[in-house]
């Protein structure tokens, strides 16, 4: 079921399923800004922000929480197909545009061609297996799709020639991560087709990676008491820098907390990342590898009578604490 307010000659649609689910975690300014869209869709940042007392930033990311979240897009009645008629320097524009406002964590470079009714009617039509891959993704993310909505599966698979197999993932995983939302299917297939993950089994690898960081986030968040609030995107790049590249444990990233309040008497992600930074380019990938390498600098301390005790990493650790300070 969906709930289309109809404001003059725009359309702001919410998937009712959706928006109760997000209900039971959503902040009061995430609620603030939903409440506040509705009833004005045409809206002036900063004039919308001056009513809510609320920042800019803030409000972009309560707004980007109900897009994220499959709960939220504004559908002008135009859909894609207008930038077919615009001229190139207008179309590229658009796609800067496009790419700026689709995704705030990710960079989307490549876009989709619009369609018209008569185009995607054609391409079911001559395709074989189109008409039967889009009522599958119905299925999958139980929702029946709106023309905008199917002409980003046609885009996926004719434009972007993904296979059927890769696109039936897309949306398992979206349903999966109670994203059911075609768009957010459009942005990780933007993103994962410009960094050239483009086979089924590619995929799979991401989409493990992004499932499996799902836990590793709610742990973060309860461990640095920062609850169900929108990440800032530094705070999103600092948890997907320790999950999928430094690929650090639990025992570690509690490890860097711990010292994180010794140091400095307050959970900062911030710190706690300068600290994770220092151990993975030392080559620390196990609590075991920290407590070795400062038993052998205590060791050091006390056999060095000679010399200054005050090693490279106390230098680094003190640097740090003062640049925290100063920074506060």
């Amino acid at each position: 079921m969906k709930i289309t307010p109809i404001y003059k000659n725009r359309l702001i649609t919410l998937p009712a399923e959706t928006v109760l689910q997000k209900l039971s975690t959503a902040t009061k300014e995430e609620l603030a800004v939903l409440i506040a869209v509705i009833a004005e869709p045409e809206f002036d940042v900063k004039e919308i922000c001056r009513k809510l007392d609320m920042t800019e930033n803030a409000f972009k990311r309560s707004l980007d929480s109900w897009i994220d979240a499959g709960a939220l897009y504004i559908d002008d009645g135009k859909a894609q197909s207008e930038t077919k008629s615009l001229p190139k320097s207008k179309t590229d524009t658009a796609k800067k545009m496009t790419a700026k406002r689709t995704e705030r964590n990710i960079t989307l470079h490549s876009t989709l061609p619009g369609y018209t009714s008569d185009e995607m009617s054609e391409i079911i039509e001559k395709k074989k297996g189109t008409f039967e891959l889009i009522n599958t993704c119905q299925q999958i993310l139980g929702k029946v799709f709106n023309a905008q909505e199917t002409a980003i599966i046609i885009g996926l698979n004719d434009h972007l020639t993904l296979s059927d197999e890769y696109i039936l993932l897309l949306c398992t995983h979206a349903k999966q991560m109670n994203k059911p939302s075609v768009r957010y299917i459009e942005q990780l297939a933007l993103h994962f087709f410009d960094n050239n993950v483009i086979t089924y089994e590619a995929l799979e690898e991401e989409l493990k990676l992004i499932e499996e960081r799902v836990p590793f986030e709610s742990y973060v968040r309860e461990l640095f008491g920062i609850g169900k609030r929108a990440l800032i995107p530094k705070e999103k790049e600092f948890i997907v820098k320790w999950h999928d590249k430094y690929k650090f444990s639990r025992d570690i990233v509690r490890e860097a907390y711990e010292r994180t309040v010794g140091q400095t008497d307050k959970p900062s992600l911030k710190y706690a990342n300068a600290i994770l930074d220092n151990w993975f380019a030392a080559g620390y990938t196990t609590i075991d590898d920290i407590k070795a390498a400062e038993a052998e600098r205590q060791k050091k301390r006390e056999g060095d009578t000679q010399q200054s005790s005050f090693s490279t990493d106390d230098f680094y650790e003190a640097a740090l604490l003062r640049s925290y300070k100063e920074n506060k």
